[in-house]
C-alpha cells in the first residue's frame, strides 16, 4: 500500500517612527503595468476556448466559474469553482511509473477545497483546504516510496496550472473574475512576441 502522510496546512517588526506602513493588500480593481505574451488560445466562433486544451504539461479540462465568496482568490490566484486539470507526475504506487493526476477545485462552503486523484488509485482520493497541502501529499508519497530525501517542497497552485500565464489568462476572462477585490490583475497579450521557453497551447485530442 502506498504511504499517505496527512496533508498539513515572523513578519517583520513595525515601520520606524514617521515612516507610513504599507498597505497589507492591494485593493480592487489593481492592474499590474507588465504584460506578457502567451500563444494564440484555439476558440470556437463565439470566442470561447475550444476544451479540453492541452498547455504545457496541463490539460485543461473545464475553467469552472468564479466565486465571489471570501477565500476563493487571492492577490496572486482565482480558484474557480468546478476548475479541472489533468496532468503527470510521478507515481506513488510503482516507483517505475508516471501516471496522469486529475486534479479539481471544489466548492468548500467556506473555501475552496482542492482534490486530486490518480489513475492508478483512483480509490485514494486526496482533498486539502489549499493546493499546496493537497500536492505535497503525492510528493512526499512519490519520493518515499523511490527513497529520496529530496526536498517535499511543491508550490501547489502550479501544480495545479494555476499560475500558468495560459490558463490564468483565461480564468481571468470568466464573468465576474474583474470584480474579485483582492486579486492583481494581469495583462495577457495573444500572439504577441514569445522570448525562451513557453507551454504550447494546442487542443487535446479526444481520448
Amino acid at each position: 500500500m502506498p504511504y499517505f502522510p496527512h496533508p498539513g496546512g515572523p513578519g517583520n517588526g513595525g515601520p520606524p517612527p514617521g515612516s507610513r506602513a504599507k498597505p497589507k493588500r492591494l485593493k480592487a480593481h489593481t492592474v499590474t503595468s507588465r504584460s506578457y505574451s502567451i500563444p494564440m488560445v484555439p476558440r470556437d466562433r463565439k470566442g470561447r476556448p475550444l476544451l479540453p486544451l492541452n498547455v504545457g504539461i496541463m490539460t485543461v479540462i473545464s475553467l469552472g466559474e468564479v466565486c465571489m465568496r471570501e477565500h476563493f482568490h487571492t492577490e496572486r490566484y482565482i480558484f474557480p469553482v468546478g476548475y479541472e486539470v489533468t496532468r503527470r507526475y510521478l507515481s506513488t504506487v510503482d516507483p517505475n511509473a508516471e501516471v496522469v493526476y486529475r486534479c479539481k477545485i471544489l466548492d468548500g462552503g467556506d473555501g475552496p477545497k482542492f482534490q486530486i486523484t490518480s489513475d492508478d488509485l483512483p480509490e485514494k482520493t486526496i482533498v486539502a483546504g489549499t493546493a499546496t497541502g493537497a500536492w505535497s501529499v503525492i510528493v512526499r508519497c512519490a519520493n518515499h516510496i523511490r527513497n529520496r530525501q529530496h526536498s517535499n517542497s511543491v508550490s501547489g497552485p502550479d501544480f495545479f496550472g494555476l499560475g500558468q500565464n495560459t490558463i490564468k489568462h483565461l480564468i481571468q476572462e470568466l464573468p465576474g473574475a474583474d470584480r474579485l477585490r483582492d486579486y492583481v490583475w494581469q495583462n495577457f497579450v495573444e500572439g504577441g512576441p514569445l522570448g525562451g521557453r513557453h507551454a504550447a497551447v494546442i487542443p487535446a485530442l479526444p481520448e
